[in-house]
């Protein structure tokens, strides 16, 4: 299962975010972070294993960034999910449950000019249509973080416990529990898009499917990515 990203000229990229994960198999792991991407269960990975006793989390993290020019690696991994999904738990996360929203609070404002508290799903789906340099980059497109390199295991996020378990036995309990519930419920039915974000209690990511059009529309890139990686997996299941 192997992909490597090509990239348009001009394409927007922010490939920055690349670490080497600790592990117990003696495995040299890159790691391209990818926020609303399972990152938090990386991120407590990496702080777990640190060395250091003092320090800022950002500073903890930063002892296991990837050389800029590192040459050789076992695997080279990123985590993948559905981009109308991605943006759904974004709004959630930050709109619904006000976590760590300060950045993306101040951008929204300063992008659309409205108060980020009573913000609808249409309106967060209105500030995406910014140019993504202009955006919070919870925001930015999956493909936009990746290196361009051959990865050897993109994950999708659905198969992220179970594709860890297989491959990395000594990172598997890092990944058994989300680290980010959640309030979505099953019952609840119809469209909430055009409800402020401080009259929602609960939802269903269905309540929102009416914007999957044009979500996937602004992730176009996401979108033929995942189609690439899927194809690739695809092609070679067959050939085993």
């Amino acid at each position: 299962m192997q992909y490597r990203p090509v990239f348009k000229d001009g394409e927007f990229k922010r490939n920055k975010m690349n670490y080497l994960l600790p592990n117990e198999e003696g495995k040299i792991i890159v790691y391209t972070y990818i926020r609303k991407n399972a990152c938090s269960a990386f991120k407590l990975l990496m702080l777990e294993r640190s060395r250091q006793q003092e320090g800022s989390e950002i500073e903890k993290m930063r002892a296991f960034r990837a050389p800029q020019h590192l040459k050789q690696w076992d695997h080279s991994v990123f985590v993948y999910r559905d981009p109308f999904e991605r943006a759904v738990s974004v709004f959630q996360n930050k709109f619904l449950d006000k976590s760590g929203n300060g950045d993306i609070f101040y951008s929204f404002k300063a992008q659309t000019g409205k108060d980020p508290h009573t913000a609808t799903f249409r309106d967060f789906v209105t500030y995406l249509k910014t140019p993504f340099e202009e955006l919070d980059p919870h925001v930015w497109p999956q493909k936009s973080h990746l290196l361009e390199i051959e990865y050897t295991l993109p994950i999708d996020m659905n198969d992220l416990t179970n594709v860890i378990e297989e491959e990395f036995p000594s990172l598997s309990k890092f990944f058994q529990n989300k680290v980010n519930e959640s309030r979505e419920r099953a019952d609840i039915l119809g469209d909430l898009c055009d409800v402020p974000a401080n009259q929602i209690s609960s939802y269903n990511k269905k309540n929102f499917e009416a914007l999957r059009p044009t979500l996937e529309d602004l992730y176009s890139s996401d979108m033929e990515m995942i189609s690439e990686v899927k194809r690739q997996t695809s092609r070679q299941n067959s050939c085993k």
